[in-house]
């Protein structure tokens, strides 16, 4: 049973620590099954709407288990700081974090397709918490970006915008670009739904693509857990006017690469995301938009691109 609780000044969603609890990002579907006695199983407040409301079997079981400690893991591959990658398979990383100190507090092991893990908690520093999430980001996003690597898909720094009748538009930059304030305009001006305000999800559909909305969002805290078909890709920039600039099949593909996350130390992942963004942008609008951001560029874009 599911419900709302205090804990630290924020709130989560609960389950009984016996429970499994399902969770979907981009239609794949991830199981945490528990396993650890005296600590309860939850999500965070950006991932509760991510629950998962359909019946069918999980894409990867993860199996939560307590550790006394964690062996040595082998050639590390990639280090972020709070979270290492090593080298070989099965996919391993580990997690360390400023309020447990130098050691690890959590290791993921995953198999090569990620359809099935383990999450390890060190028993000595996580025992102490009521509650725990044990995807917390980044393992979420870090789980789901190698999956996609495997040829499922791929995440991009965007804001996506779902309209009323089932299209979405994506609009792609780099911090600071304007993605937040061209969603927050549709939203207010055309009562659309952003899929997320930082963070999005393409997966191809048939001949089509689905854009999806991740739990992954910025500072507007903007997400829904929803999809719809991609009807154009809009690379933004600051301008004096509003204008389209097109591009050539490679310059579109090569600016959504430099705003996608991928495993760069996965060579598979890197040759898919590469090709998966060239089949993107041959099959969907890709321009530039230079724009003022103000309601003219909804009504402009809505000219222009039969929005």
């Amino acid at each position: 049973m599911i419900f709302k609780t205090h804990g630290g000044g924020s709130h989560s969603s609960r389950v009984a620590a016996t429970a499994s609890l399902d969770l979907t990002f981009a239609n794949v579907k991830w199981r945490l099954v528990h396993e650890c006695e005296d600590l309860e199983l939850c999500t965070d407040p950006r991932t509760s709407e991510f629950l998962s409301q359909d019946r069918r079997e999980p894409d990867s079981i993860i199996r939560v288990r307590w550790a006394e400690n964690f062996p040595d893991a082998g050639g590390v591959l990639f280090d972020a700081g709070l979270w290492r990658a090593y080298e070989g398979e099965p996919h391993v990383f580990d997690f360390q974090s400023p309020k447990f100190g130098p050691a690890p507090y959590k290791r993921a092991i995953f198999s090569r397709d990620f359809s099935e893990g383990e999450i390890l908690l060190n028993r000595d520093m996580i025992a102490q918490e009521k509650s725990y999430y044990p995807l917390e980001y980044p393992l979420d996003e870090l789980a789901m970006m190698h999956r996609l690597g495997l040829g499922h898909g791929v995440e991009l720094h965007s804001c996506g915008m779902a309209t009323h009748d089932g299209r979405a538009f994506l609009f792609v930059g780099h911090s600071g670009a304007g993605k937040s304030t061209i969603g927050k305009l549709w939203v207010k001006e055309r009562k659309a739904c952003i899929l997320s305000d930082d963070r999005n999800i393409i997966t191809r559909e048939g001949n089509s693509f689905l854009l999806h909305g991740t739990p992954w969002h910025g500072e507007a805290g903007l997400a829904s857990n929803s999809n719809a078909k991609l009807k154009g890709i809009f690379l933004i920039q600051h301008g004096p006017t509003n204008e389209l600039i097109s591009l050539s099949t490679s310059q579109a593909a090569a600016e959504l690469f430099a705003r996608s996350f991928v495993p760069w130390y996965r060579a598979e992942a890197l040759e898919f995301t590469l090709s998966f963004l060239k089949d993107i942008v041959q099959n969907v609008p890709t321009q530039i938009l230079r724009f003022v951001p103000d309601v003219n560029v909804i009504e402009f874009l809505e000219a222009a691109c039969a929005v």
